[in-house]
C-alpha cells in the first residue's frame, strides 16, 4: 500500500506520518516483526549465506524518530535514504538499500527525491519498485506539500491520498501539548484526487485522526531548519542588508550589487538538459 499525505506548510503532514508509524508500532509491531522473520527464514532455506532476522519492528524513516515505549525505553526505526530505493540492476545492485519483508517506510519531503516535473526521467528500476512493492509486503507512507508535485509514477500506484486541512493542538495550563487532532480529506483513487485538484466534482471522505499526548516528542518537527542556517565558515552569516533606493543600489559593486539586482539570475530556472543531450555532450 502507498499512502500520500499532502497539505500546506506546517499543516501537520509529517506529524500525521509519524502518528501512522506510532500506530504501526503499537498495534502491529510484533506481528510485522514475526511475519518479516518468517519470510526471511523461508528465503534462508535455499541460501548459502543466511540473512539476518529483524531485531525490532521493520519500520523505516528518512527523518529522526524516537517513540517512547516504556520507562526509559525508546523505539527508533531503521534509516532509509529514498535515493537508494529501487529494484537492483547490474549497475545499481551495490548502491541500493533492500528493506526487509513486511516493512513500513515513512518518507517526508518526498518531492526532493521524486519531483513530478522530472517524471519522464525516473529510472525504470525505481518506477518498478513502486509498482511491485506489494510483492515484498511493503507499506509506503509519503508526505509532500502538493500532491501534483510528486512523480506521477508514484501517484499512479498510490492507494490513498490524504490532504491535511489543519491540525489543532490542545495544551494544558503550562502550554504543553496534550492532544493533537488532524482534520483531513481522503481520496481513494488518483482520478478522484486529480478531479479535486482541478476543482471538479470529486468523491472524498472527511476524516479525523487524534493522538493523546505530545506527538512532537516523537520527532523533530523542524528537521529542515539546517537548510536555513549559514555555513559554519569564516564570513558566513544571516542576511542583514539595509533597504536602499534604486539610485543607491546602482552605486554598489561586487557581491553586494548582485544581492540588490532584482533581475533574474542566469542560474535561476535553468532548463535541464535531456538525457540524449547529456550523452552527446559526454561523447564529445
Amino acid at each position: 500500500m502507498i499512502i500520500e499525505i499532502v497539505g500546506k506548510p506546517r499543516a501537520g503532514k509529517t506529524a500525521l506520518n509519524t502518528l501512522f508509524m506510532f500506530r504501526e508500532l503499537m498495534y502491529q509491531g510484533r506481528i510485522l516483526q514475526y511475519r518479516s522473520a518468517k519470510i526471511t527464514n523461508e528465503i534462508n532455506a535455499t541460501r548459502k549465506y543466511k540473512l539476518s532476522l529483524p531485531d525490532r519492528a521493520p519500520l523505516y524513516s528518512n527523518y529522526e524518530i524516537h517513540i517512547p515505549t516504556g520507562y526509559k525505553k525508546v523505539y527508533e526505526p531503521y534509516w532509509i535514504n529514498p535515493y537508494r530505493l529501487g529494484i537492483p540492476t547490474p549497475q545499481t545492485s551495490d548502491k541500493l538499500q533492500l528493506v526487509r519483508p513486511c516493512s513500513c517506510l515513512h518518507i517526508t519531503e518526498a518531492r526532493k527525491y521524486w519531483d513530478g516535473r522530472e517524471s519522464s526521467s525516473m529510472p525504470d528500476n525505481v518506477s518498478r519498485y513502486f509498482e511491485t512493492h506489494g510483492h515484498n509486503h511493503l507499506s509506503i507512507i509519503i508526505d509532500a506539500q502538493r500532491g501534483e508535485a510528486l512523480d506521477l509514477n508514484i501517484r499512479a500506484n498510490a492507494n490513498r491520498f490524504i490532504e491535511v486541512q489543519g491540525m489543532i493542538n490542545d495544551e494544558d495550563a503550562y502550554g504543553r501539548v496534550i492532544r493533537s487532532t488532524w482534520y483531513c480529506r481522503e481520496f481513494y483513487s488518483l482520478q478522484d484526487y486529480e478531479a479535486y485538484l482541478a476543482n471538479k466534482t470529486s468523491n472524498y471522505r472527511r476524516t479525523t485522526y487524534q493522538y493523546e499526548g505530545n506527538i512532537f516528542r516523537c520527532f523533530e518537527s523542524r528537521n529542515c531548519i539546517t537548510d536555513f542556517v549559514p555555513a559554519d565558515v569564516v564570513g558566513a552569516g544571516y542576511s542583514d542588508y539595509e533597504q536602499l533606493s534604486r539610485e543607491e543600489a546602482k552605486t554598489l559593486i561586487g557581491k553586494t550589487a548582485d544581492i540588490y539586482d532584482t533581475s533574474r539570475p542566469d542560474w535561476y530556472r535553468v532548463k535541464k538538459q535531456s538525457i540524449v543531450q547529456e550523452v552527446k555532450k559526454r561523447a564529445a
